[in-house]
């Protein structure tokens, strides 16, 4: 699309910080771009016109802080949090006074009284006119907030419901297992479990694909990573070494994984359909905090207790003579592995609080858990 359409903005103020609320649905492949003085957005979405590509681009009115700033999209709009660089109140947004036909305030959010009331009388019922007009051609659009079901997104839904049913079962079994035959199923959880875990990690490949084949816009280098790094675990030491799967360690790690995808992938199946839970959004952006170390930490004691069970076995090891001419000492490849964990683990980490910074900001309990979300 050539053009690029202005959409709605509404935004307020406190004294700190700017909120920002632009009215589009839908969205895909936005580009956001803040600094000290402008902000610029760019997306495709549902908005006044129809589907197309709508952008805004304002120059504030003081500077702001931008590492400090955070946005997040739901189903109806994308909210801007932004930082003043200087707590004061300001009497507009933009530095130029120029009216905006598109930029409106939003009034729940305004905490300062700089307009007159017959000014701030003509702005709403301006506000209203073009809202009113705004809804009615929307709803010629798009009587439906739901994307509608293509081949992509029931494919998408389905295998993100089978891989949530599949890890409730592992998990809602194992714990199951530990309630009849108590201390005993941390030394017999991978007999109780192991073969649906295993269905559900090499499923889990698919994941590795999907960026690869455009069905979602993410980078392959994340789900790459975590699916090799889970599997090395479970395929190469685990199924391998009957000894490993009866440690409590095992036990331990499926819960952790477990709770991890049983909050995923509801999360996925929404975020498809484009619609959001917000408790199911801050478990998705929070949990994560706990269990991915742990997890780290649970792989990497797993790979320390095996070292000395493969230099027993020579499993996975190869000396010469052999037909192909060369030797191969698994153990080592096990003493190095802690590194190649500490270094993805990191990744991982960085990976996910970027993603939550920009979704939830910086802060633990985010109020965007108790947010009430109308469809």
């Amino acid at each position: 699309m050539a053009d690029t359409l202005n959409p709605f903005v509404y935004w307020g103020q406190t004294n700190d910080k700017i909120s920002l609320k632009i009215a589009l649905r839908n969205i895909e492949d936005e580009q956001v771009n803040l600094t000290r003085e402008n902000l610029s957005f760019r997306a495709t979405g549902d908005g006044v016109k129809g589907n197309s590509l709508y952008g805004v681009s304002l120059s504030f009115y003081q500077p702001v802080d931008p590492e400090n700033s955070f946005y997040r999209k739901t189903a109806t709009d994308v909210e801007f949090q932004i930082k003043k660089d200087q707590p004061e109140s300001w009497p507009r947004l933009t530095g130029e006074r120029v009216k905006l036909p598109w930029l409106k305030i939003d009034f729940d959010k305004f905490l300062v009284d700089d307009e007159s009331d017959e000014e701030k009388a003509q702005q709403s019922n301006f506000d209203k006119e073009m809202m009113d007009k705004f809804m009615e051609d929307f709803n010629k659009e798009k009587p439906s907030e739901s994307k509608p079901f293509t081949i992509k997104l029931n494919y998408l839904v389905c295998y993100n419901l089978f891989q949530f049913i599949g890890f409730s079962y592992v998990i809602f079994g194992l714990l199951f297992h530990y309630i009849t035959k108590g201390l005993e199923a941390k030394h017999t959880a991978f007999e109780a479990v192991g073969l649906q875990l295993m269905i559900c990690q090499l499923a889990a490949f698919l994941e590795v694909l999907h960026p690869m084949l455009g069905l979602v816009k993410t980078d392959i280098v994340t789900p790459l990573a975590q699916v090799l790094g889970r599997n090395f675990i479970l395929f190469l030491l685990i199924l391998q070494e009957p000894r490993l799967q009866e440690q409590p360690v095992v036990f331990y790690l499926i819960l952790v994984w477990g709770g991890i995808e049983l909050v995923r992938y509801p999360f996925y199946i929404l975020q498809s359909m484009g619609q959001e839970l917000a408790l199911v959004t801050w478990l998705r952006y929070t949990l994560w905090i706990p269990l991915y170390p742990l997890g780290i930490l649970l792989e990497g004691t797993l790979v320390f207790m095996a070292i000395p069970l493969f230099e027993e076995t020579g499993f996975f090891s190869f000396s010469l003579p052999n037909t192909l001419n060369m030797a191969f000492y698994f153990p080592w490849i096990l003493q190095i592995y802690p590194i190649i964990l500490a270094g993805a683990g990191y990744f991982m980490l960085q990976h996910m609080y970027r993603q939550r910074k920009r979704r939830l900001g910086p802060a633990l309990f985010s109020r965007h858990m108790f947010a009430k979300k109308s469809r």
